[in-house]
């Protein structure tokens, strides 16, 4: 009897590890193709979260009716007069402006005032952790830390200067390589 349930508890352990081996030697597979396919979503979310968190603080009301011209500059690589990423800013600033009554102008010329941005880092970093065979994890974190300065165009007098920063961070993990994903944002 007693051999009868040895056997029997045996035949158990071997399922039970073969269950176990079956969800190890499963994979998370997240495939980021490269550059010629453009950027993951991941790393487009979380740079343009963290210059949400980071335009919270702007205020733009002293320049309410007023005329305003607005550069940017990174560090990133330009196709032609301005890079991918120095647009997007611009653009955001010119929304975030203009929602504040202060007005974009249509050329340098034409502004009251001049506003240079200068993005000190407007980007992601990402980092991959694994623990074969129980977890997978994928973190990536976008940074942005911003230096405005507003500039009289008449006189070039520095009227204000303003530094914004703000970071957002993406999880994305998985147990057992096939569990998951389970994400988190902050």
């Amino acid at each position: 009897m007693e051999s009868r349930s040895l056997h029997r508890q045996l035949i158990e352990w071997s399922f039970l590890m073969v269950l176990i081996l079956s969800f190890a030697s499963s994979c998370a597979t997240k495939r980021y193709w490269g550059p010629s396919m453009g950027r993951s979503a991941d790393s487009q979310s979380t740079p343009v979260n963290a210059l949400e968190k980071a335009m919270k603080a702007a205020n733009f009301e002293a320049y309410k009716g007023k005329t305003l011209w607005v550069e940017v500059y990174t560090l990133t690589d330009r196709t032609g007069e301005e890079s991918a990423e120095e647009r997007f800013l611009r653009s955001w600033l010119a929304e975030k402006i203009s929602a504040q009554g202060a007005r974009m102008a249509q050329s340098k010329t034409q502004a009251d005032v001049l506003l240079d941005v200068k993005a000190r880092v407007f980007g992601v970093h990402q980092t991959r952790r694994d623990f074969i065979p129980l977890v997978y994890m994928e973190s990536t974190q976008g940074i942005v830390d911003l230096h405005l300065t507003f500039y009289e165009r008449e006189s070039g007098k520095i009227l204000q200067t303003e530094d914004l920063k703000g970071e957002a961070r993406y999880l994305e993990y998985y147990i057992l390589y096939m569990i998951g994903p389970f994400k988190s944002i902050e």
